[in-house]
């Protein structure tokens, strides 16, 4: 997440943040008499507001999340999927929001109800942050793999390597994609993921990707 050059007053137009938006364009624009001093006080009260706002969100987020994992540590399953199921659809654009929809979907697959755990974490991708995308995404493919859909497992661990950040996390989801594969009888395209696994010396997938190429090889003998 290469800009063009732009003037000062389009400046709102290529940031990410709405709050660098507002106090962009007020600085690029506080010379005209239309927006005076006056103007400028209004909107630092509104970026205060909008701080104090999000951050109390967070907190509250976050206490929510952390008391619904109590049952899920007792393994109180119906009562976690209830109290994980309201901090979902209270702080569902919060990255507590996205732990729970994480959490619930697990407690679904935990009872095999696959497909009611990939509904919420379809859910959830729609609000997902750059953090959260790729977990998500190997989630779904946990969900799919579960229930015995391995080629549409596979799909998901294929995008869930594509949006990980870090060279391990994309191999490990590539990993997976790869025993997918395999499990639905895809041998020829899960041996060229090995094979590229095999070749990353030092990390932990790359031992078992030559396993896994003898093993192929074994079946095709």
């Amino acid at each position: 997440m290469a800009q063009a050059t732009r003037s000062s007053s389009s400046l709102v137009a290529h940031s990410d943040d709405p709050i660098e938006n507002v106090a962009s364009w007020f600085q690029a624009n506080q010379k005209p008499l239309l927006y005076g001093f006056g103007s400028l006080i209004v909107a630092a009260g509104a970026i205060f507001l909008y701080r104090t706002t999000n951050t109390n969100a967070r907190q509250k987020a976050s206490a929510a999340l952390y008391q619904a994992q109590a049952p899920l540590s007792e393994g109180k399953l119906p009562e976690a999927q209830a109290a994980l199921e309201k901090v979902v659809s209270r702080y569902a654009s919060t990255a507590s929001g996205q732990q729970a929809a994480m959490l619930l979907a697990q407690v679904h697959f935990d009872q095999k109800q696959y497909d009611a755990g990939i509904k919420v974490l379809e859910s959830a991708t729609g609000s997902a942050g750059a953090d959260f995308s790729a977990s998500l995404e190997g989630l779904i493919g946990v969900g799919y793999d579960a229930k015995g859909d391995y080629i549409k497992a596979a799909e998901h661990f294929e995008k869930a390597s594509g949006m990980a950040k870090f060279e391990l996390d994309k191999g490990q989801f590539r990993a997976s994609e790869a025993r997918s594969l395999m499990s639905g009888k895809k041998m020829d395209e899960a041996k060229k993921i090995w094979e590229d696994l095999a070749t990353r010396e030092g990390l932990p997938f790359a031992q078992e990707a030559k396993v896994r190429l003898g093993e192929i090889a074994g079946a095709a003998k």
